[in-house]
């Protein structure tokens, strides 16, 4: 259907649109010239973004259906829903490990309305024979292969270095001065796509020229005192890509992740331990009592905050995220979003007095498409260009909406189309949504890189596959688990 958005104030950072009233036409899937329509909607007075994109939010991980019988996590369906009310048209998967791949795509495939991606976890311990020999280019051709196989759009690493809970094993220790000097030098070469970290409190005790090469997933989490505050902000000083990971403590979804053999002591007893090929297993607990300190909230916020003034550096990428569940759930995010466009909704985002500073809806749209976007590699999302995918949000507000409107009107857009397609018409689910089309994206290698990996580096892949009694060809992914794709 040709379809025409009229008189809408459009903020469209990757095109420079700043509040200006525009109209955008849409025809088979994508945003187009001018056309005569079929159909049309009058925006007239809201605001028009493109389809949000959560670069970062554990909505496939395995386990999670565990804890949707024991702790109340959102069904795939609910989570469908909740992101298209909120705007969303996209979001990513970040903890998918080679044993998972299929579990992971599969649940992706259920989720509704969204197009989806996942981030493929690294074990260094796979490889730390070639980082102690700085064989950089059989690492890189394996990542290639491994990516391929698992259709993922990138790589994580969750910790960077390797140490064996043994202590006899203490001389195959590498530290994380030397493991991430090797990827450092290994992602200036092309062809590889950013390489993501997992960030924890000892990570920003590094080197900061070093850490602005790679992706630092939910930030915040790494900041616990002013000096890794302040190596945080050196990052986005030096052009690093990053999302900031907020924690809130009003919104705190119980929930908690992490890998690792330590429950935390307030638990209770009510954990859940869950093998998911890795050295360690990943943990989700309930917490019984709030497991945020108001200082985790406070850095969080406050980074968030002054963020603010790295955004205008073309060569920093900064975007939204909580790390759902663990800093707050995905539900929780208009209530996030009114606290950053004004500073009179932030009572109960923590007690701590925070800078005096606000959001703009351009600057919104920055850190919830443009970046998340750009991070992902994603050219034709988080835009509205002429070309672009016809993801579009339509809401109720202005930069004059009341700040005690903003919540209610952020979590239920009037209009989201998907497509081309309208899932949200005045308010309302559109029934048949479930039907939408929708799309896997993963990285693409170039040529004949996998072919030449696979020949190649025989040897480590084979070491891979044997630590997990695999064959490789267990590891690819069928396309029965993906559906639609495209490559990036």
């Amino acid at each position: 259907m040709k379809l025409r958005i009229k008189n809408g104030t459009v903020y469209d950072p990757a095109n420079g649109i700043e509040g200006e009233q525009c109209d955008i036409f849409i025809a088979d899937g994508k945003i187009v010239d001018e056309i005569k329509p079929e159909k049309i909607i009058d925006a007239t007075d809201k605001t028009v973004m493109a389809g949000g994109i959560d670069v970062h939010s554990h909505v496939a991980t395995y386990g999670l259906n565990l804890t949707r019988f024991t702790f109340g996590f959102p069904t795939l369906a609910e989570i469908g829903y909740t992101y298209a009310r909120m705007g969303y048209t996209y979001v990513n998967e970040p903890l998918m490990t080679l044993n998972t791949a299929s579990y992971v795509h599969h649940e992706l495939s259920s989720i509704p309305v969204l197009d989806t991606s996942a981030f493929l976890v690294l074990s260094l311990y796979d490889i730390e024979k070639e980082i102690r020999e700085g064989n950089k280019d059989g690492v890189k051709s394996v990542i290639l292969f491994l990516l391929h196989l698992t259709k993922s759009i990138s790589v994580k690493i969750y910790d960077a270095g390797v140490k064996y809970a043994k202590q006899g094993f203490f001389y195959r220790d590498i530290n994380e001065k030397r493991c991430l000097n090797f990827f450092y030098e290994l992602i200036k070469s092309e062809g590889v796509p950013k390489i993501q970290l997992r960030t924890y409190p000892e990570l920003l005790d590094e080197d900061t020229d070093v850490l602005s090469a790679f992706g630092l997933a939910h930030i915040a989490s790494g900041i616990d005192n002013e000096e890794r505050y302040e190596a945080a902000r050196e990052v986005l000083r030096k052009g690093g890509a990053v999302d900031l990971g907020i924690f809130s403590t009003s919104q705190s979804a119980d929930i908690n992740m992490e890998i690792g053999y330590d429950v935390p002591a307030d638990e209770g007893g009510n954990f859940i331990s869950v093998d998911i090929g890795l050295e360690k297993p990943l943990i989700f607990s309930k917490v019984k009592e709030k497991k945020r300190v108001d200082e985790k909230a406070y850095y969080s916020i406050r980074f968030a905050l002054e963020a603010l003034g790295y955004l205008k550096l073309k060569s920093c990428c900064i975007s939204f995220s909580t790390d759902s569940p663990n800093g707050c759930l995905f539900y929780a995010y208009p209530k996030i979003f009114a606290g950053l466009l004004s500073s009179s909704n932030r009572k109960g985002l923590t007690d701590e007095e925070l800078p005096d500073v606000e959001y703009s809806l351009y600057e919104l749209a920055e850190i919830t498409r443009t970046n998340p976007a750009r991070q992902l590699g994603l050219k034709n999302k988080g835009h509205l260009g002429i070309g672009a995918d016809a993801d579009v949000a339509v809401y109720d507000i202005g930069e004059n909406t009341d700040g005690s409107e903003l919540e209610k009107r952020l979590r239920c857009c009037s209009y989201l189309l998907k497509g081309g397609e309208t899932v949200i018409y005045e308010g309302k689910l559109n029934e048949g949504s479930d039907r939408v089309g929708k799309k896997r994206f993963y990285f693409e290698p170039k040529g004949k890189e996998v072919e030449e990996a696979k020949e190649k580096q025989r040897e480590m892949i084979d070491r891979i596959c044997n630590r997990r009694s695999f064959r490789a060809e267990h590891l690819k992914v069928d396309e029965c688990f993906i559906g639609t794709s495209e490559g990036v």
